[in-house]
């Protein structure tokens, strides 16, 4: 959406309006509505202005507070702005907003806010700069702090135009990228640049030091208990109606990416009742894939149900006009990082529709999976509440489902989980450690090079060199993997673990950037903190069952939803068009990335065994895409690396 940049001297040294204008142009598309600056001896910013919200609560400039030495620069939309404002202070922008929660309380305020933002503010009586990011990361906000100076912005690209001193690709961030996509916060693939994790705040004095802190995590001691399983309904369908709600305050329409999934279709079925019952929301059309050649990926019959339901106007993209890596311009990677979603043609197929269509705003249900569906099955937690004949079923579901023994599912599902929650995780862990640490100690004594592999070895295709991937230095375990021993119950990690994917804020990233690039917002409901915190105190169980798949989102809608759409709801995957696009339509062009590779130049990747994965790929012997990291990397690399 919009864009904020600036500079923070630390010799005393004025900050130029050139060096301002430098930041401000890799991002201009940012700033239609207006680009504003700000300079004051040795602290400089521009703010970039992309209007999407109604009555102009949107705007981003910088707001200054001369008696309190404040100077404060925001992307956002606050949800919550009640809480801070009042009756007659309703037309302040979300900036304001927040800058009243600053004034109100510095330390407190980011904890505060709901919404989706980025926010910088300089304290000149302190002599700090703030820099803080919501808790689902759905701003960005990049930093470098360099010897006489520190920089922030929106995106990398930004500071590349006014930094000399970024030369370097950082390694970890590579070997990371390797490890399915999951790049963790703050982390990005330029040495000397840091990114403000999803719920940080990051503060930067004029010594150049720097302080961390998370003013959000999930708690998980928060737990919801309902004696009837038809309370749970009721919170999550009034939750999905004051999410929605909060997003559709845009200043036109708002598009959407509709499926025949639950995801988008619960979204677009809120937004339709909404405005049903006479409320005051933006109207919604609906932007699909139509499969002319993939039949069995076509969700057209269930589409068209909430469609029929609630007259959202629905616009057809053909997918075969959409095929990854066809149009190389439309793949054509960004600065910032090289992650590029295989659906990017897609994706931009809808927005640019979208723009014609003059919405303010994309709307895609992209956490919808990782909150409501995937295959976290808690059988343990059944059998807890008492549930034991429901219990039976869901275990002789799994059975078929997965073509195992009833003795191993039960296991699996039932005897692994109890220990695990039985035997504390982190004394678990310990013990791991212990093993490990003897391990090294009998090889030492051996003379034997022997390294047990870690957790990127063990994710990274078969193809990334496992001596690069044991040089850059990462840790022997998955930072999500730690993380999630804060939490009681084997179901409930694994919860955590897919709602703090770094993969999804890596989707969630491109994806806001895409759609800043046709002058829209970017939003999600299902990325929204109230959200996480609700799924996160559900008992696993109520939320999803294999018999039940994505239980709790298709009870909670059920009268919002036309039914037979709730019963007909899957998950469809376009595989087999993409793995076509890769094999047939865009072959050469593949064939051309995995040769004289720069991934291979630099030492991240074994040419021999890249090339049989792409000969796996073409011949059919394999039916997925692990190449695709490599060759949006290649891609990234050829663009932006001389």
């Amino acid at each position: 959406m919009s864009g904020i940049c600036g500079i923070v001297r630390f010799d005393g040294a004025a900050v130029t309006r050139v060096e301002l204008e430098k930041m401000v142009s890799p991002a201009a598309y940012r700033g239609p509505d207006g680009i504003t600056y700000f300079q004051d001896g040795p602290v400089g910013i521009a703010c970039l202005s992309l209007e999407t919200l109604r009555d102009g609560r949107g705007v981003c400039r910088p707001l200054v507070v001369r008696e309190a030495g404040f100077v404060l620069a925001a992307d956002a939309r606050i949800d919550n702005r009640q809480q801070f404002v009042t009756d007659a202070q309703a037309a302040l922008t979300d900036a304001e907003v927040i800058l009243h929660a600053l004034l109100e309380g510095p330390t407190l305020a980011a904890a505060r806010l709901l919404g989706d933002f980025a926010y910088a503010c300089w304290n000149h009586g302190q002599g700090k700069l703030t820099l803080a990011r919501d808790a689902m990361g759905m701003r960005s906000l990049y930093y470098r702090v360099e010897s006489n100076r520190v920089l922030f912005a929106t995106e990398i690209s930004q500071l590349l135009a006014i930094s000399a001193g970024v030369s370097r690709v950082n390694e970890q961030t590579v070997a990371r990228y390797f490890a399915d996509m999951q790049v963790p916060g703050g982390h990005t693939f330029y040495q000397g640049i840091d990114e403000v994790r999803p719920g940080e705040e990051v503060v930067v004095n004029t010594l150049g030091a720097i302080t961390r802190r998370l003013f959000w995590q999930a708690d998980p001691g928060q737990r919801l208990h309902y004696a009837d399983v038809r309370d749970y309904d009721e919170h999550f369908r009034e939750l999905m109606c004051n999410v929605m709600r909060a997003r559709l305050v845009t200043r036109s329409s708002l598009g959407i990416s509709l499926s025949g999934g639950m995801d988008s279709s619960t979204a677009a079925s809120v937004a339709g009742r909404l405005a049903e019952q006479g409320e005051d929301v933006a109207a919604i059309k609906s932007y699909r894939w139509s499969f002319a050649l993939f039949p069995e990926c076509d969700e057209r019959e269930n589409i068209y149900k909430i469609a029929a339901r609630y007259a959202i106007p629905v616009h057809e993209i053909a997918a075969e006009e959409t095929y990854p890596l066809v149009d190389l311009e439309a793949y054509r990677p960004h600065q910032d990082d090289p992650y590029m979603s295989i659906y990017h043609g897609y994706m931009h197929r809808a927005i640019s529709a979208a723009s014609a269509d003059r919405a303010s705003g994309m709307l895609f249900g992209f956490r919808g999976d990782l909150m409501s569906g995937e295959a976290v099955f808690d059988i343990t937690g059944m059998l807890r509440a008492g549930l034991y004949r429901e219990s039976r079923r869901e275990l002789a579901r799994l059975s078929r489902m997965y073509g195992t023994s009833r003795l191993s599912t039960i296991h699996e599902y039932v005897v692994k989980p109890a220990v695990s929650d039985l035997v504390s995780h982190r004394a678990i862990m310990a013990g791991h450690r212990l093993w490990r640490a003897g391990h090294r100690l009998t090889t030492s004594l051996l003379r034997q090079r022997v390294r047990p592999p870690g957790w990127v070895e063990n994710r990274a295709a078969s193809y990334v060199r496992r001596d690069f991937l044991a040089h850059v230095g990462l840790p022997a375990r998955d930072p999500q993997d730690e993380a999630s021993e804060r939490w009681t119950g084997y179901a409930s990690r694994q919860r955590y673990q897919l709602v703090t994917s770094p993969l999804a804020s890596r989707v969630v990233q491109f994806s806001e950037r895409l759609c800043a690039q046709y002058g829209m917002g970017f939003c999600d409901p299902w990325s929204d903190r109230r959200v996480v915190e609700f799924v996160l105190s559900c008992p696993q169980h109520i939320i999803t069952r294999p018999r039940q798949f994505k239980r709790l989102a298709k009870r909670s809608m059920a009268g919002i939803m036309p039914t037979e759409a709730i019963y007909a709801a899957r998950k469809v995957s376009p595989e087999p068009m993409y793995l076509h696009a890769l094999r047939e339509e865009a072959r050469e062009t593949v064939r051309a990335l995995v040769t004289d590779s720069r991934c291979v130049a630099m030492g991240y990747v074994d040419e021999r065994l890249l090339r049989q994965e792409f000969g796996s790929l073409i011949s059919g012997e394999r039916d997925d895409v692990d190449l695709w990291p490599m060759l949006s990397l290649e891609l990234w690399l050829r663009h932006h690396w001389s």
